[in-house]
């Protein structure tokens, strides 16, 4: 019975007394497509790691599962909603390594972020899609990316998207149909690679 499943399941949320988020454009990425993002990235031991578009931390628990851990990997994570962000600090508390200092997270729009957040080794993320938002997030998350470095990012698959980022990634693979169905969107997406020039000019 589809229903008993889901009350099951509100009561399993219920009982850990995890507070469920709801903000507009907040589509999380799917476990198995946030795994592929950190296949596609190659995260090293070591390695500074953005999360722009940080949302419930399903690229988060992706990034430090294939680094093998907090101890081994540096995270930013920014996040404009203000409810997500507490909701991702309590969840920083839980887990095993994680600090301020391996898992720094940051309130703030990220078309904001300038300077301030530095440089990265690898970038990934899901942007907001409304109106385009995504092309503005993701060539101003480039700037952030260090001379060899990598971005990988889930962009709508559309004609301005087309257009304008396709021409810069090296790689574009458009997703199946559904991907994003059970996070509250039909939008087609696509998975996009830009890596950095090893001298930026």
């Amino acid at each position: 019975d589809p229903d008993a499943a889901k009350f099951e399941a509100l009561r399993e949320t219920i009982k850990a007394g995890v507070k469920v988020v709801i903000a507009p454009q907040l589509f999380p990425t799917p476990p198995e497509l946030a795994r592929r993002m950190c296949a596609a990235a190659g995260i090293l031991a070591g390695t500074r790691v953005l999360e722009p578009s940080a949302g419930t931390g399903n690229i988060v628990d992706a990034i430090v599962n294939n680094a093998t851990g907090f101890d081994c990997v540096k995270v930013v994570a920014v996040e404009v909603n203000s409810s997500v962000v507490q909701a991702l600090e309590q969840r920083r508390n839980r887990m095993l390594w994680a600090n301020e200092s391996n898992f720094d997270i940051r309130c703030a729009d990220f078309l904001e972020c300038n300077g301030d957040l530095g440089k990265f080794d690898r970038i990934l993320m899901n942007p907001p899609f409304e109106n385009g938002a995504d092309i503005k997030h993701i060539t101003h998350a480039i700037s952030f990316l260090k001379p060899g470095g990598k971005l990988v990012a889930i962009c709508a698959n559309g004609p301005r998207q087309n257009e304008k980022l396709r021409p810069l990634a090296d790689t574009w693979e458009p997703l199946p149909e559904g991907t994003f169905k059970e996070s509250g969107t039909g939008v087609n997406t696509v998975l996009l690679t830009i890596d950095a020039l090893e001298v930026q000019p």
